[in-house]
């Protein structure tokens, strides 16, 4: 048998249950009853990109790797070399220091720290046309905290 006449799938439990329901209410199965479903072709569930975030000191750097997938999580290629920006300059703006394929980039904090945002943006269409596809991260940075207190002795002197 195919799965769709499995006698345990979803919809055959749920039409069960309503003339389960049916034969409460009029005290008999139904004579005539006749349910229309109609299906649509399958789609892939919509996936919503989100912010990376990551948070690092001001003596930091971190390295960041590209590995474009397909809506199935399939590796898949881009056109052309990625370009990384910074979304949001100001005073405390981090630096980014991309390889020259693209592929990936130092996020380099500022001396300062604040938020830093960039956008990563991609070329999916492999042909003559271009379709974007992009990624943002938001690089969070914070000062880094004393580790010792850096005890100085001076030279001595007579009483």
């Amino acid at each position: 048998m195919s799965d769709h006449h499995n006698d345990d799938s979803a919809v055959v439990k749920a039409i069960r249950e309503l003339t389960d329901v049916i034969k409460k209410a009029f005290g008999k199965k139904p004579k005539g009853l006749r349910l229309d479903l109609a299906f649509g072709l399958p789609t892939r569930k919509e996936k919503v990109n989100t912010m990376v975030e990551v948070t690092i000191t001001n003596e930091q750097k971190v390295n960041v790797t590209l590995s474009p997938k397909t809506d199935t999580g399939k590796p898949a290629k881009l056109d052309g070399i990625p370009t990384w920006t910074v979304v949001n300059p100001s005073e405390v703006t981090s630096t980014v220091v991309p390889a020259a394929d693209g592929m990936s980039a130092d996020l380099v904090s500022s001396d300062t720290p604040g938020d830093t945002t960039f956008l990563i943006d991609g070329d999916a269409d492999l042909g003559t046309g271009v379709e974007d596809v992009q990624e943002t991260i938001t690089l969070h940075v914070s000062g880094a905290n004393a580790k010792n207190l850096g005890v100085t002795i001076g030279t001595p002197v007579a009483k």
